[in-house]
């Protein structure tokens, strides 16, 4: 088949796990290697040679395997639904996937139904021709079992490390640094406090009570994006069999369901395990007796019928933290109290009582309630909104994207002719592009903007009854799973706030967060 020529094409990008990783080789050696910058390159030089308009270039940021892992493939083949273009430049044609069936008919489906023929530097593939579903199909799977044998290599090397006592995991353990050739050395640092841990655990003492501990002793957590330890934190610790000398890999296998993937555990048997791997934290019969000591503090409930007595449980949720707040029925006392009990809201968050908190929050949605109704009766329709002006903003933009695009046609021209040379026609067309999708982002933004403000406008129409129905039931039960179950109908969740000076009784702040969000 005859190369075309002046076709309008979309140019896509992506990096496969061999161009990945030698990226990472040449950063090693101090060497500058970037393989989308060389990629675009070579498909500008196609497109000049040919003629091609250049109407979009994807590139892809992110690896995978899967078009559902990867958000510039689905743009891509929305474009080409909404505005289909003569070809789609790309490196070869597993660049556009190799995944599954289900990925092969997604990209079957989009260029056959568009007509969009695929182009690279060598091969050209037409959805008209004969034969594009035998070609197509062949190249598809060559191209999935080259990633399966890709893959079995990188999990077999995994394997032998993991046998060979290497550490490979994506940061070591805690407690542990990670030398050159991937073995575990105790942290000088953080070693004692493992050691701590699993005292502590043995001594009879409780998650909680670990954390706080260490909390109180300015220890950091293992996770930088936590300023507390967790009981989930201690509990990983307490389990991790890294502290007695040992390597295991493979305890999970990930299956990949709808395009997501599933976690799912294996039997011991089949995990990879070697044992005297690196020096140990902690003794084996200390690691028992924590573990022992872990398990045996869970009891089972044996509260079986008992009803709910709090309105706001798993609703009212701490601004702070964004743990729920606990709910505390004092019957020695004239009013029930709410608080935050996270380690560390202590001396930060203050507790109120629970009366008060759940009258604000009805007198905030009673307010939220006139407040809508006052917007539906406004008397001018277009007082509340600026949807014609966001219309005719979206017009204008429309119009310059058009005269950007002719003015981007226009650079193959002065390409043609020597007026630009090649360096000169990829600034131009950078600029142009950055212009628009600057703009294009602009149209989608406004758009957006107006479809939420006439969705919103719906939905007021459907929430309002809802509302005025919830509270008027609400007022007039005392049973608190009713008032439980009503409130959850129109609230997602309201966050509640009282700073340690704050002394009044009533001095403190609430957020409703409406199934239906206001704009």
């Amino acid at each position: 088949m005859s190369r075309p020529t002046d076709q309008s094409i979309y140019i896509y990008l992506r990096k496969s796990r061999k161009d990945i990783e030698e990226e990472k080789k040449a950063v090693e050696t101090g060497e500058t290697f970037d393989t989308l910058e060389r990629h675009r390159k070579t498909l500008l030089s196609v497109a000049k040679k040919e003629r091609h308009t250049i109407v979009k270039i994807f590139a892809e940021v992110v690896s995978g395997e899967s078009v559902t892992e990867r958000p510039e493939i689905q743009f891509l083949l929305r474009e080409l639904e909404i505005n289909p273009v003569d070809a789609v430049l790309v490196m070869d044609l597993d660049r556009l996937g190799r995944g599954d069936m289900l990925d092969q008919g997604l990209l079957d489906r989009a260029f056959r139904y568009s007509g969009t023929k695929i182009i690279t530097p060598t091969e050209i593939y037409d959805p008209a021709s004969e034969t594009w579903e035998l070609v197509f199909g062949i190249k598809s799977l060559v191209a999935r079992e080259e990633l399966k044998a890709i893959t079995r290599r990188m999990q077999r090397g995994r394997v032998a490390s993991a046998s060979e006592g290497k550490s490979i995991s994506k940061v070591p353990p805690y407690g542990y640094n990670r030398n050159e050739n991937l073995k575990l050395k105790p942290d000088p640092e953080t070693a004692w406090v493992v050691k701590k841990m699993f005292e502590m655990m043995r001594d009879g003492h409780g998650r909680q009570f670990i954390a706080q501990e260490l909390d109180r002793l300015g220890i950091k957590p293992p996770n930088p994006k936590r300023k507390t330890w967790s009981p989930s934190s201690i509990t990983a610790i307490i389990k991790n069999e890294a502290y007695i000398g040992s390597i295991i890999w493979g305890q999970v296998d990930y299956v990949k369901r709808n395009g997501k993937y599933q976690k799912k555990k294996l039997p011991r048997e089949r995990w990879t395990i070697k044992e005297n791997a690196h020096e140990p934290l902690v003794s084996r019969d200390l690691f028992e007796a924590a573990n022992k000591a872990h398990s045996g503090r869970w009891r089972p409930s044996t509260v079986t019928n008992k009803r709910l007595s709090n309105t706001l449980a798993g609703i009212l949720k701490c601004e702070i933290c964004g743990y729920t707040m606990m709910y505390q029925p004092r019957p020695d006392r004239p009013h029930d109290f709410i608080r935050c009990t996270q380690p560390g809201c202590k001396g930060v968050q203050r507790g109120a009582t629970f009366e008060l908190v759940e009258n604000k929050i009805i007198e905030a949605l009673e307010k939220m309630y006139y407040e809508l109704v006052d917007i539906t009766h406004s008397d001018d329709p277009t007082e509340n909104t600026d949807i014609p002006y966001k219309r005719v903003l979206i017009e204008k933009k429309k119009e310059e994207v058009s005269a950007l695009k002719i003015q981007k046609s226009n650079l193959h021209d002065f390409l043609e002719r020597g007026i630009y040379d090649i360096d000169t026609f990829m600034e131009r067309q950078d600029n142009l592009v950055k212009r628009i999708d600057t703009l294009s982002n602009e149209i989608h933004t406004l758009e957006d903007e107006i479809e939420r403000e006439e969705s919103r406008n719906s939905v007021i129409d459907q929430y309002l009854p809802e509302l005025k129905n919830v509270l008027q039931a609400y007022s007039e039960t005392e049973d608190a799973e009713r008032k439980n179950a009503l409130l959850k109908t129109v609230v997602e969740k309201v966050t509640y706030l009282r700073k340690t000076d704050w002394h009044r009784r009533e001095e403190f702040e609430i957020q409703i967060y409406p199934k239906f969000r206001p704009s």
